[in-house]
């Protein structure tokens, strides 16, 4: 249907509640463990601003960017539940934000309405950049299923916030994609909710 704005709120919903059933699940299994439910509890929550930015960003772009960033940032915390941070998050991390910051600063073909809409960006790019890297560098330390979904879901999500600048402010079709790489991103960060609960961290 388009991806319309009807859709979008109730596909949200949907994963933002996938989220909410995993932390139920890890509350049922909670064994006195209060380090446990960390992982669930903070996935939930970005799942939950995530649901929260991709409604209100249908009528304010900085505000549900902002939602989405809170999001993400939840998302990175969670990450570093599983393993603390190291010196090889900072330079995987710095490393795609090097990369993302200098296609945001630089790129001729990109055409921000105002500078406000580029700051957003710009830091938009930053805590993304982390997340994914944070990703990238558990996938390194510790090869699991857990890591594995993890990464890919942060992949993914790295994919469509790329495909959605792309569509926003360079006037490229590339709406589908951004959307068909979103939404499986947000399912399988809800989906390892589940898995850590389920395996722990093996």
């Amino acid at each position: 249907n388009g991806f319309d704005f009807t859709l979008k709120c109730v596909c949200s919903i949907g994963f933002a509640l996938i989220g909410a059933v995993n932390l139920l699940y890890a509350i049922s299994e909670y064994k006195g463990d209060k380090s446990v439910l960390r992982y669930p509890v903070t996935i939930a929550a970005g799942l939950a601003f995530a649901c929260a930015g991709d409604i209100v960003l249908g009528y304010d772009f900085v505000i549900g960017a902002s939602l989405f960033a809170i999001g993400h940032i939840c998302y990175f915390l969670s990450y570093c539940v599983l393993e603390k941070w190291k010196l090889r998050d900072t330079l995987i991390g710095g490393a795609i934000f090097l990369t993302a910051g200098a296609f945001l600063l630089f790129c001729p073909l990109l055409n921000f309405p105002n500078p406000v809409m580029q700051i957003v960006c710009f830091v938009y790019a930053l805590i993304i950049s982390l997340m994914l890297g944070k990703a990238v560098s558990n996938l390194v330390g510790r090869r699991t299923l857990l890591t594995t979904v993890i990464f890919i879901g942060s992949l993914l999500f790295f994919f469509s916030d790329l495909m959605l600048v792309f569509d926003w402010f360079m006037d490229l079709d590339t709406a589908s994609l951004c959307m068909g790489t979103y939404y499986p991103a947000e399912c399988l960060l809800a989906f390892s909710s589940f898995l850590m609960t389920w395996k722990g961290k093996e």
